[in-house]
């Protein structure tokens, strides 16, 4: 079986949790035996692919996904994507731009048989793979997708963050307990309010990430509300030991984004061992059930007195033990490769 790997031109200019769900799901689908290839439109060929599998309902996509369907070949589309009143409102900076967002909210909401390109994206597409069942509900809702196109495909955590130390980090850097948030620096982190929040905690806060082309003046905001215990320091790759000490070394970890589906580096920090804190929008409940805290990303006090709660209680393994047990990647390349199966197996029924 060969498949081809797709996603829009410029999600590895500043690549985060959805890049790494795509590179990590291409090799162990590899360990299955699939043969996966990131596909270059300059080089390759749709004809030489049993399937294109996409990564991300962005618009930048369809034209090749629908050079495929005109080429006979099955789409699967893993639709990485949420809609809420608050993500529509407080992801976009401008007030134009959040007005225009949360309109187009409220036609999703309202009248769901509109057409769009994000529409016509899954309506092409042989399968849906949402990362939980709440996204696979929004689907249903939105999108007016039937249940039988949809099958739900959990994000996951690599095993190695279970074995971090938090010694390298310490020993480069001198935190230690500190509250760590790791992700592209952008106003759908939310890392401004996040950081509102945490002024005068009394811990050190470090913030590891870089900032997305285009939000510079976002980022500038950030550092302007920082105090001295509000620690920037840029971005790590996601295979960096450093990154995988961070979050053994932290002693809470603190997502308050304004959606997440869930949140691969919640997953990660999670697995290494920290209390995590983390927005209550999107598909994080069904992740992290009760082993964590919840906070409304539009209220700092709430997530600074989240935080102080967590600081004040202690480590311990249950958070760590249930998502090894449950979202591993060797689990996510088969259900992959379960979806494969079906759209090649109802291709050669209508052949």
């Amino acid at each position: 079986m060969k498949a081809a790997f797709y996603v829009y031109p410029t999600a590895f200019q500043s690549p985060g949790g959805g890049e790494v769900m795509l590179l990590k799901t291409r090799e162990y689908l590899e360990r299955e035996g699939v043969e996966v290839s990131l596909f270059d439109p300059w080089r390759d060929k749709l004809k030489d692919f049993d399937l294109l599998h996409t990564f991300g309902s962005v618009k930048d996509a369809l034209p090749m996904m629908r050079a495929a369907s005109q080429a006979g070949i099955p789409n699967v589309l893993s639709t990485v994507c949420w809609y809420s009143w608050k993500s529509a409102w407080g992801t976009y900076g401008t007030l134009r731009n959040r007005v225009l967002s949360a309109a187009r909210h409220a036609a999703k909401s309202w009248l769901p048989f509109l057409p769009s390109e994000r529409k016509t994206m899954m309506e092409i597409s042989d399968i849906l793979l949402p990362n939980s069942q709440s996204e696979a509900r929004q689907l249903m809702r939105f999108f007016r997708m039937p249940e039988s196109k949809i099958l739900v495909v959990p994000n996951a955590v690599d095993s190695s963050f279970a074995e971090a130390s938090p010694e390298l980090f310490v020993e480069r850097y001198g935190f230690q307990d500190f509250i760590l948030l790791v992700g592209r620096i952008e106003p759908r982190k939310n890392q401004l309010n996040v950081i509102r929040a945490l002024k005068g905690i009394g811990r050190p806060t470090v913030i590891i990430g870089d900032c997305v082309p285009g939000y510079e003046t976002y980022e500038s905001a950030c550092r302007q509300e920082a105090d001295r215990d509000i620690h920037f320091l840029g971005g790590l790759p996601h295979g960096s030991p450093l990154l995988a000490s961070a979050y053994a070394a932290c002693d809470t970890f603190v997502l308050g984004t304004w959606l997440e589906t869930p949140g691969l580096a919640a997953l990660e920090a999670a697995l290494a061992g920290a209390k995590v804190v983390i927005t209550e929008e999107g598909a994080t409940r069904e992740y992290f059930k009760n082993f964590v805290r919840y906070v409304p990303p539009s209220d700092p006090r709430a997530i600074r007195e989240a935080v102080q709660k967590s600081l004040a209680s202690s480590k311990g393994p249950a958070l760590s033990i249930h998502i090894k047990e449950n979202y591993s990647w060797a689990n996510t390349a088969k259900l992959t490769l379960s979806a494969y199966r079906k759209v090649l197996s109802a291709k050669e029924i209508e052949s």
